[in-house]
């Protein structure tokens, strides 16, 4: 049977491999501490002792437990409490495949394989009813651990079995394997497999395969993989979108980043901050104004400022360098009455110069006011006001001028 030739490799040929999880996260309760603190060889008995007390009753306490020993990097006694919870199932005789499924979801996480396969055994020997999530569960933890053949095996053999015949999530899993290991005629097969099969992969089997051929440098399949997700009428995620951001940066072509803002606009998706960060900088950096003003108007009013301050003032800063007064004041009076503040000096100066070379002194009085309440001018400021007042003789501007600098002990 094919299911034991993986078997036979697994124990000949693998041993135990636990993965650093992530970084320490702090005591999540007293039970967490006791066991981060307990030596090894006290944790199952202080499971067993915690199981048998009233408020743990019901059993779901392991769970969250396991997890939060992952986070706490303290994988060995992840482990330790898997193997106390399948114990514990066996003696209770629970025929119930899914709580074996999910010890087995765990063993994934550290790439244990070998404790994976041993519950497989258990649930085998006891004559319990294998399901396809079991099955999942098993291959993707042998697709964790890289053992690539025997996930293949376990695939064939549920191929062969009533009940347990490969789903979507089988097919996600061998996408997003092959994805991470850089084959993308691999990952390709597998998702052509899988709409054979009848099934549209997840938005994760897409993320896999977007990211992975943009890693792979094949924008032309990253891009068909695109839109075909797109023609299903599935969302992007922000993986995905900074994915395609990549792709058509690298395609160079005209009008990418104005197409991209459109498609996010027409189809209402929504920008992290990693991927708003990268437009601004490509918006800002390229001069176009079309573009910064597309931009700002899908984050406006957003969770990050800082991105909105930046496309405000690269926004004014175009327009007063190209002397379109009416706009440069629509857009100064729309960011400062959004809320936004300017933040540097030289975004008042360039102001200021364009009402100069226009001669709206007028107008720039105006603008002067409406700031002073918030906005401090500073030397160079200064500077540039008596310099304009100066050249054009207004005398009376140019003496204010003078004696706020006094004030400001800047004279």
């Amino acid at each position: 049977m094919a299911l034991a030739a993986a078997r036979r490799r697994l124990w000949r040929g693998m041993g135990t491999a636990a993965a650093a999880a992530a970084s320490a996260s702090g005591t999540e309760g007293t039970l967490l501490a006791r066991l981060v603190s307990d030596p090894e060889s006290r944790v199952k008995a202080t499971m067993e002792e915690v199981a048998s007390s009233a408020q743990h009753r019901d059993g779901g306490f392991w769970e969250p437990l396991a997890a939060a020993l992952l986070r706490a990097s303290s994988p060995t006694k992840a482990h330790l409490v898997l193997e106390w919870k399948l114990e514990k199932l066996l003696k209770e005789e629970i025929h119930d495949c899914g709580p074996y499924s999910t010890i087995i979801h765990f063993c994934a996480q550290t790439r244990n394989a070998a404790l994976a396969m041993r519950v497989f055994e258990c649930v085998e020997a006891r004559g319990i009813h294998l399901n396809t999530g079991i099955f999942n569960a098993l291959v993707n933890t042998f697709l964790s651990a890289g053992d690539l053949l025997s996930a293949m095996t376990l695939y064939e053999t549920m191929e062969d079995m009533d009940g347990c015949k490969p789903d979507s999530t089988t097919y996600d899993a061998f996408i997003s394997a092959f994805s991470l290991l850089g084959s993308g005629h691999a990952m390709m097969s597998w998702y052509v497999a899988a709409k054979n099969a009848g099934f549209t992969p997840s938005i994760q089997a897409f993320e896999s395969l977007i990211t992975g051929f943009v890693r792979l440098n094949k924008l032309d399949d990253a891009k068909t993989v695109f839109e075909e997700m797109i023609s299903l009428g599935i969302k992007p995620n922000s993986a995905i979108l900074e994915a395609n951001l990549e792709m058509l940066s690298r395609k160079e072509e005209a009008n990418t980043v104005r197409d991209f803002l459109k498609r996010v606009s027409d189809g209402n998706w929504e920008l992290n901050k990693a991927t708003v960060g990268r437009l601004t900088r490509i918006c800002l950096d390229g001069g176009e104004i079309d573009e910064m003003e597309q931009l700002l108007s899908l984050i406006q009013n957003g969770t990050d400022l800082s991105f909105e301050t930046q496309l405000h003032h690269g926004i004014i800063r175009f327009y007063a360098k190209a002397d379109r007064l009416a706009d440069m004041e629509d857009a100064f009076c729309r960011m400062l009455d959004n809320g936004v503040m300017f933040m540097c000096p030289e975004d008042v100066e360039v102001i200021i110069c364009s009402y100069f070379r226009h001669k709206e002194f007028d107008r720039l009085d105006l603008f002067l006011n409406r700031i002073q309440s918030f906005f401090k001018l500073n030397r160079s400021t200064y500077d540039i006001l008596v310099s304009g007042y100066r050249k054009f003789d207004l005398h009376e501007r140019l003496h204010l001028t003078i004696n706020d600098m006094r004030q400001a002990g800047l004279a």
